[in-house]
Formats: structure tokens, sequence, C-alpha cells
């Protein structure tokens, strides 16, 4: 059966042939070019109606969806405002984290820096002349005021800037370093936490101070031993000159 080139038809209607030039070409009847030219106007009519009824149904839609009622606007208001809340509750949380991780570790930080200079500023305190009724501030005062500064120099310094600054500190270190063998000696552990105290003793509050292979080999332990220890001496040291505020000690 003989195809019929509709589109060629089509495309040389448009170009302004006339039925009988078309019927020619394409050896056809002038009736049977119309019919066709016809039917294809037709259909093409009927496919614009069909997207336009297609668009129609998609706008539809889509106004059903931004139409909604006061009910469900609120609904959605509540539900992003407890989004957002939580969200920001997160976002607190987080920096809450931090912040305490970051006073966790200055204090840390500020104990080791005390006891490296506990002997000099022993020696300070006591080469120097003041009298009791001269101390303004508390030992928490002091500490609290080293949170502040990150250079270890203007730390140190700051507390030598008076005599009174240094007995204080002093006393304070040495009471909590009391209070520490206390805890050791009464400890479930005594034995472990005992050695604990002694290896900081001996590396920092000793009149002589050893090293972390001399205490290694005083201890007969490993030196990754006696740096543990160190460790955990040193943040419960911390809990007790800074006072606890949620350091978590061991």
């Amino acid at each position: 059966m003989y195809k019929v080139d509709v589109k060629k038809i089509m495309a040389l209607k448009k170009a302004g042939w006339e039925t009988e030039e078309i019927a020619s070409e394409m050896h056809m009847e002038p009736d049977t070019v119309d019919k066709l030219i016809s039917g294809s106007i037709e259909m093409k009519k009927e496919n614009k109606k069909l997207e336009q009824k297609q668009e129609n149904k998609t706008e539809e839609k889509r106004i059903s969806i931004i139409s909604l009622t006061p009910e469900q606007l609120k609904e959605i208001y509540e539900e992003a405002a407890a989004i957002g809340a939580k969200e920001a509750l997160n976002i607190f949380e987080k920096e809450r984290k931090k912040e305490y991780n970051n006073r966790k570790n200055r204090r840390l930080r500020n104990t080791k820096l005390l006891l490296k200079n506990y002997h000099m500023l022993k020696e300070h305190a006591e080469n120097s002349v003041f009298g009791r009724t001269q101390m303004e501030e508390s030992a928490l005062d002091i500490l609290e005021s080293m949170m502040s500064i990150y250079d270890n120099e203007v730390i140190i310094e700051s507390i030598k800037r008076s005599a009174t600054r240094t007995a204080v500190i002093v006393s304070h270190i040495e009471t909590m370093f009391g209070l520490y063998a206390t805890y050791c000696d009464n400890s479930q552990t005594r034995e472990i936490d005992m050695r604990r105290y002694e290896v900081i003793w001996d590396m920092y509050m000793a009149e002589n101070i050893l090293s972390v292979k001399e205490i290694a080999e005083k201890q007969h332990m490993s030196k990754d031993t006696i740096y543990m220890d160190l460790k955990v001496a040193i943040e419960r040291l911390t809990a007790l000159i800074f006072g606890v505020d949620g350091l978590k000690v061991r």
C-alpha cells in the first residue's frame, strides 16, 4: 500500500503551494490532498486541546497545593518553628560543649604551667616580704583570671606581680597536693594511686625533681606507664586546684 507523506504535504502547503501543485507533486488527486490537509489541521487542533487540558490539570494541582486553609498554614508554621528551635538548641549545645572543652583544656594547661613553675614561684614568695592583711584576692580569683590569658609568660608574670598573689597560689598548690595525697592514701586502689602521687611529686614538687626516665627507673615501670600516671594525676589535681566543675576525673 502506498504510504502518503503527510508531513511533506503540510510543509508544501505552509510554503504557499496551491492544492493542485501539491497534488501534481505528490501524484494525488486534489480532493485527496485537501482531505489530508484538513485532517492534519484537525489533528493538530485536537492535540493542542489535549495539551491545554493537561496544562490546566497541572495548574489546578499547583493551585490546590498553594491554597491551604488557615489551620494547615498554622500547622506548617508550628512545625517550621519547632524545627528551627530544635536546630537552634543543637547549635547552642554544640557551642556549650565546645566552650566546656576549651575551659577544661585551659585548666589542664594552667595546672601543668603552675606545676612546672612551682619552685620558682615558691622561691619568689619566700624571698618577698608581705603581710597577710595585704591579701585581697583568693586563690580561685587568681586562678579564674588565668583562664582569659593565653600567653604562659604573661600568666606567670601576672602571678608574680605581687608577693601576696604568689604566696596565695603556692599555698593553694601545696594544700591541694596534701588533699590529693590523702585521697590516694585512702583509695580502694591505693597502690596504683600512691604510685601516681609519687610520680607527680617527683616530677614537679620534690626538692630534686626527676625526669620521666629517672622516675621510670625508680618505679620500675616503663616510660609509657609514667606518662599515663602523670596524665591521670594532673587531671585529678586540676579538679582540686581549679574546682571540679564537671571535669572528668578517672
